[in-house]
């Protein structure tokens, strides 16, 4: 795909990057960067992140961050492409995966293969099963942190009301056909507790899904769309009667409220983000536990998510090695471990697993430990597609709705995205 994916202005900001100046005399005192990073303005995860940045801070004299949140991915997103073409971008910034190709694509990213490579960074640390979506064309342009992948959650109370066996989720989405009528409880003609729930109208679950049926989203090379072949329009049909016909599958949109309704006992099971595991922990009150999403013929497939470290070019060097070293401390074993602990993401670097923060939580919360083991062990990366939200999400998220939340047919509803997408795709 050519960079017409961009703002023709931004290209000509990014054609003059090569020539951005070095400035001529050190800089006194600490060097100053900005890092933006998509979160709500309060909560654990900000308390999390600021504490790390305050300690950052504080152990170094020569560099000083100031973290700047930028709300939702799409938010940071949005905020970053108009930085960028006003010629103002921040130093670094934490970037939702799917969207590192298309900035990457344009050059305004630094290539991080180098610096990687250095000794102190320790590169063959890094989980090999979160580096999917740091690449483009072969380099490496983002560093993993806020991390996640697709999770299931069920309340083992419910099984156990429902005579089933406590400790058995369904392996299976034929399984969850045979199991989910007796976990559904009805008054009347109105559902008051589905079997599972997701949001399933969205392509991170659904993708997830296609691979699990034996598909794929999109051509390796992310030039063609393949989300109407077989395979995907099985998984489409199987979540469809699942909802329509069997009724025991919520389709819910709206993502935060999943969780909310797992904990108030209105889904048996959900399908959501790992993230959530510290939500679920802090305000369920019944027994629950995580396992593997039910497979198809593939297997059961953990979908990517979250977001990764980037640093932009057009900053000057010295503020580029600031940026780095910043990047380096957050992702050592120690803090990533304590991300981790304090948030419910994955923690990025192997070693972090037999840290003290992390091994202590662990025989805290044991479902902590499991639910990382289920992430590495059925974890995917996501499509690779240089412009994600134009050339694929426009397309595929208006046909899962049509078929999953009206009544349209699932192979038609996919051709047309297909088509549409193909068309862009191809530019």
């Amino acid at each position: 795909m050519s960079r017409r994916t961009l703002p023709a202005v931004l290209l000509v900001l990014v054609a003059g990057l090569t020539f951005w100046p070095t400035p001529a005399t050190a800089q006194r005192g600490p060097v100053a960067i900005t890092v933006w990073f998509p979160l709500p303005t309060g909560g654990p995860l900000k308390e999390a992140m600021d504490d790390l940045v305050g300690r950052f801070n504080g152990a170094r004299t020569d560099i000083k961050v100031s973290l700047e949140l930028t709300g939702d991915y799409w938010q940071n997103y949005q905020k970053l492409q108009t930085a960028i073409v006003a010629g103002n971008p921040p130093d670094a910034a934490m970037m939702e995966l799917m969207q590192i190709p298309e900035f990457a694509g344009a050059g305004v990213l630094v290539p991080l293969d180098d610096l990687a490579r250095q000794a102190d960074f320790n590169f063959g640390d890094v989980a090999k099963a979160l580096l999917g979506n740091s690449y483009w064309n072969g380099k490496l342009y983002a560093i993993p942190w806020q991390r996640s992948t697709t999770m299931m959650y069920y309340n083992i109370d419910a099984f156990k009301q429902a005579g089933l066996p406590e400790f058995s989720p369904p392996p299976t989405w034929d399984e969850l056909r045979r199991i989910g009528p007796k976990l559904v409880v009805r008054q009347g003609d109105q559902v008051m507790r589905y079997a599972i729930e997701g949001n399933f109208n969205h392509d991170w679950l659904f993708e997830g899904l296609v691979y699990s049926f034996g598909g794929k989203v999109v051509s390796d090379d992310g030039k063609k769309a393949l989300f109407n072949e077989a395979p995907a329009v099985r998984a489409l049909t199987t979540l469809r009667d699942l909802a329509k016909k069997d009724r025991i599958l919520y389709v819910n949109p709206n993502f935060a409220q999943i969780v909310e309704n797992f904990v108030a006992g209105r889904s048996a099971m959900i399908v959501h983000s790992s993230f959530a595991l510290a939500l679920i922990t802090n305000n369920a009150r019944f027994r629950w536990s995580v396992a593997p999403i039910p497979g198809g013929p593939a297997g059961p497939v953990h979908n990517a998510g979250g977001g990764n470290f980037v640093l932009f070019a057009r900053t000057t060097p010295e503020r580029q090695r600031a940026a780095w070293e910043f990047i380096k401390w957050m992702t050592s074993p120690a803090n990533t471990a304590f991300y981790s602990m304090r948030s419910g993401y994955l923690p990025v670097r192997t070693s972090a697993m037999t840290n003290p923060v992390l091994t202590d939580h662990f025989r805290k919360y044991p479902m902590a430990k499991k639910s990382i083991e289920i992430s590495l062990q059925y974890g995917r990366g996501r499509m690779v597609v240089q412009n994600v939200e134009k050339g694929v999400r426009q397309f595929l998220v208006p046909a899962l709705e049509a078929v999953l939340l009206g009544n349209a047919d699932p192979q038609q509803a996919l051709n047309d995205a297909a088509a549409k997408a193909n068309a862009e795709l191809g530019k």
